[in-house]
């Protein structure tokens, strides 16, 4: 099983090539479907610095991000120019802005009372970084953190996984099914 230790190693040492320069373009084709307003809320999971935040929040949306790392949350804020407010708050560094709020620390200590509400979920990259073994436990917990009327805009990729070894680690159509489908209509393949 992937440890915290993992992450924080490669955050440490800029191993970081799942992080994208671009925002996703599967998020900007079709991130619409989700039908927010203006102001709604959009967790994202496992957030790391990604770029897609910046484009979120463009599109008039609140982002509040968990991530392991804060060297991850320190460059987000840095390389963006935005100014940001931290402060501790049990076993998370909070780091807010007016448009953008990051959680640093364990995502499974976060609570619902810490987030407050979510309209949507953009997870590009949290579920394909987990091995199996955990990614039960991550949809599980997810869904402790949501309500039942919140929508999860979720970006997976499925290859042999005998070529690869991951992360990114393949999620096909069929695991997306088993762990969502008794809690959400999905719609896949777009």
């Amino acid at each position: 099983m992937m440890k915290d230790a993992y992450w924080q190693s490669k955050w440490e040492s800029d191993e970081i090539g799942f992080n994208q320069l671009q925002p996703n373009q599967l998020l900007q084709r079709y991130f619409n479907i989700v039908n927010l307003k203006t102001g709604d809320r959009i967790f994202v999971p496992l957030c790391g610095k990604s770029i897609d935040m910046i484009w979120l929040a463009n599109q008039g949306y609140h982002v509040v991000g968990v991530e392991l790392s804060t060297i991850a949350c320190d460059a987000f804020y840095q390389e963006h120019n935005i100014p940001v407010d931290m402060m501790r708050t049990g076993d998370f560094m909070v780091y807010k802005s007016d448009q953008i709020t990051l959680f640093a620390g364990d995502f499974f200590k976060l609570t619902k009372a810490m987030l407050g509400k979510i309209d949507a979920v953009y997870d590009r990259a949290a579920l394909i970084a987990l091995p199996h073994e955990l990614r039960m436990r991550y949809v599980a917990y997810l869904l402790k953190l949501i309500n039942r009327n919140t929508v999860i805009f979720l970006i997976t990729t499925a290859y042999d996984q005998n070529e690869m070894k991951g992360p990114p680690f393949s999620v096909d159509e069929d695991e997306v099914a088993k762990l969502y489908s008794g809690h959400f209509q999905c719609q896949t393949g777009l």
